[in-house]
């Protein structure tokens, strides 16, 4: 039954790991079922860089959100993030006859399971196709042809693709950590799930996810997304900056950057005097400095993620598409004036994005940190064949996203779910309850 149907998402960070829990409701809301948090020092720019450490943060994870939970995750879907993570705008013919005929959902799901065969030649894993329309005969950007007649037909995707290696070992940590991982889901793509708003979406949009080692770039036009990036500049270099100006440690730099930072320096008092604890050689206690100075190092930084941003935007097929509105989300994000200074730097209009609430969202979650795994779990449960990851995984070929619930692979169990009955779901629960208690 679909209000049993638990899914669990795993957003593996450079900073912390994050397992959500939830469900969807009968009546089309999500409803949150418990999460888990907690640090990952296994990851670097988006990548794995320690295998048992960062096996270690996701069990971990998991096994909070579990307890929380009351139920026993077998089975998620993890994000995915990194410089490696590539993506192209495609037009490819998928269907052709010499006779019109009627477009039905069944010629949809093969169309777009032929993109997928062509987009996977070449280099790299293909982890996304998402139709951003059909050209049917000499008629473009048809949104819904169900129904429609043609002789041929074009598709107009959005694919992404990453690194294999870098992929199958994100895979082999989750894994190692005994969690079967159910689908892959590209962070951007997540966390404009959960932070844009429909409005955004229709009229063009960029939303930037600053996180702790990366930041992800999504831009959407018409309602669909027309780019997406990855860059490996997040949270960590800002703290790092500190610890090369100061020769302080990680932890308290961090600290003050959270405390003390913004990238509006020229606002502070220059007599804002701050203190930190130096490991420099030869000098006893801490050092003394300005607000001014310490947010001037945390400016430029800023400066330069965001001309990398400009740089990434700087492409042919951005040409005519309105990118003048920008929002923010992840935990970057909360720093003092970036707002402003985004603002500013591309002299559009800014905002800063949390996820929306749902049910059983505790307001702590509520935040631009949080945007890329709740995303996640929304994105998995709107797009993404039924499933419950509770118990064993079911095989599963490659998915093509569709408008509503399409998808294109070798997924059968699904169906068979769909249609049990609410007392046979209701028990299955249980049982699960039950070996999380015991």
């Amino acid at each position: 039954m679909i209000q049993e149907d638990y899914r669990a998402a795993i957003d593996v960070g450079t900073t912390k790991v994050v397992t959500i829990i939830g469900r969807e409701r009968p009546d089309g809301s999500v409803e949150i079922a418990g999460i888990g948090v907690t640090p990952c020092n296994g990851l670097s720019k988006g990548m794995v860089r320690d295998d048992a450490a960062t096996t270690e943060s996701i069990r971990a994870s998991v096994s909070e959100a579990s307890r929380q939970a009351g139920l026993p995750i077998k089975s998620g879907y993890v994000g995915l993030s990194g410089s490696h993570i590539e993506s192209a705008n495609r037009w490819d013919l998928v269907h052709e006859s010499s006779a019109e005929s009627v477009i039905t959902q069944e010629d949809l799901d093969a169309a777009l399971g032929t993109v997928w065969d062509l987009a996977a030649e070449g280099g790299g894993q293909l982890l996304h196709v998402i139709p951003r329309g059909y050209a049917l005969d000499n008629r473009h950007l048809v949104r819904t042809p169900l129904g429609m007649h043609a002789r041929e037909i074009h598709a107009h995707t959005h694919v992404v693709k990453g690194d294999t290696q870098s992929i199958e070992r994100l895979r082999s940590a989750v894994q190692a950590a005994g969690i079967h991982v159910a689908e892959l889901i590209v962070e951007p793509i997540a966390s404009a799930e959960a932070a844009l708003t429909t409005t955004e979406r229709d009229e063009g949009v960029v939303l930037l996810d600053i996180g702790g080692g990366t930041t992800d770039i999504a831009v959407f036009a018409g309602g669909q997304i027309v780019h997406s990036a990855v860059l490996p500049v997040g949270g960590w270099q800002f703290t790092n900056d500190l610890v090369m100006a100061f020769t302080a440690s990680f932890e308290e730099a961090e600290a003050l950057k959270r405390s003390a930072g913004s990238v509006t320096p020229e606002i502070a008092s220059m007599r804002d005097e701050l203190t930190i604890n130096t490991l420099a050689e030869g000098v006893d206690g801490p050092i003394s400095f300005t607000k001014r100075e310490l947010g001037q190092l945390l400016k430029e930084r800023a400066h330069e993620l965001f001309r990398l941003v400009k740089g990434k935007l700087n492409t042919p097929h951005l040409a005519q598409v309105p990118i003048d509105r920008i929002v923010l989300t992840g935990g970057g994000a909360k720093l003092d004036g970036m707002q402003a200074l985004a603002r500013y730097v591309f002299q559009g209009r800014v905002r800063t994005a949390s996820p929306r609430p749902l049910a059983g969202l505790d307001e702590q979650y509520q935040d631009p940190a949080y945007s890329a795994g709740i995303g996640m779990l929304l994105w998995g449960l709107r797009n993404l064949p039924r499933g419950s990851h509770l118990g064993a995984p079911s095989a599963s070929g490659p998915m093509v996203v569709g408008g509503e619930r399409r998808w294109y692979g070798a997924f059968t169990g699904w169906r068979k779910r769909e249609t049990a009955s609410e007392e046979d779901s209701e028990r299955e629960t249980s049982r699960a309850r039950e070996e999380v208690s015991v």
